[in-house]
């Protein structure tokens, strides 16, 4: 059974050479690129001939194995990799334990039916998305962070679970918008093939908030509405 020291090992073996941080962009980098969704069959192919030719195709080959294993029941290897590896002694960040997670679910969604839409303005590694994932995998999920590495690692989680919906890098306080990653799955032999389509223009996302339309001056005089209830009531006086 695969535990998360092998994963770990893996991973110092496939960043031998390189910065820790580095090694686990790029390693987020090349897992994307087998899932976008490219305009023309060309392009496609010249992706994944990209992919076949990375330098370390095998521990990267390993790596990947390793973290679907670990991802099963929607389980976040990922984050986890980050938090030992990476952002100890870093920008100190640190993710919702899934115990939590699952508990903080269950409370403020209870129930969640097919198509209901779910939205985590501040997603990390994508843990409550999961966390509801468990409630409804047939649900839409949304997740926006400030830090591009956590949206890749919301995506990559979002696609390794087959999940749908969208993952914006956008600022939520600011309503400042970067990046964003529709998710979705098409049926290939039988199969829910999850794959990814990247935009740059806010106006395509379900996360970013549109501006509100001016509204249409008064052309007319207010006429008060009458109320249908005869009111009876006799004015008091303070002395």
């Amino acid at each position: 059974m695969t535990d998360f020291k092998q994963l770990l090992t893996a991973f110092e073996r496939f960043a031998y050479g390189q910065s820790l941080h580095t090694a686990f962009v790029d390693m987020l980098d090349w897992m994307l690129l087998p899932f976008k969704l490219h305009n023309d069959s060309a392009s496609q192919r010249t992706s994944l001939e990209a992919y076949r030719g990375h330098k370390k195709a095998d521990k990267l080959v390993q790596l990947i194995k390793l973290i679907g294993d670990l991802s099963e029941n929607f389980s976040d290897p990922l984050g986890e990799l980050f938090m030992q590896a990476i952002s100890n002694g870093h920008n100190g960040q640190y993710f919702t334990p899934e115990p939590i997670c699952d508990m903080m679910s269950a409370i403020t969604i209870g129930a969640l039916e097919d198509g209901q839409t779910v939205c985590d303005p501040a997603c990390g590694s994508g843990r409550m998305l999961l966390a509801a994932a468990k409630l409804n995998r047939h649900a839409k999920f949304y997740g926006a962070d400030l830090d591009i590495t956590c949206c890749k690692m919301a995506l990559v989680n979002m696609l390794l679970n087959s999940l749908t919906g969208e993952i914006a890098h956008m600022n939520t306080l600011s309503n400042e918008f970067y990046t964003g990653y529709k998710v979705n799955t098409t049926l290939v032999a039988g199969y829910h093939q999850p794959y990814f389509m990247e935009f740059s223009k806010p106006e395509n996302s379900y996360i970013w908030l549109k501006p509100l339309k001016a509204k249409e001056a008064f052309d007319k005089p207010f006429v008060p509405v009458k109320s249908s209830v005869v009111i009876n009531g006799v004015q008091g006086s303070l002395f």
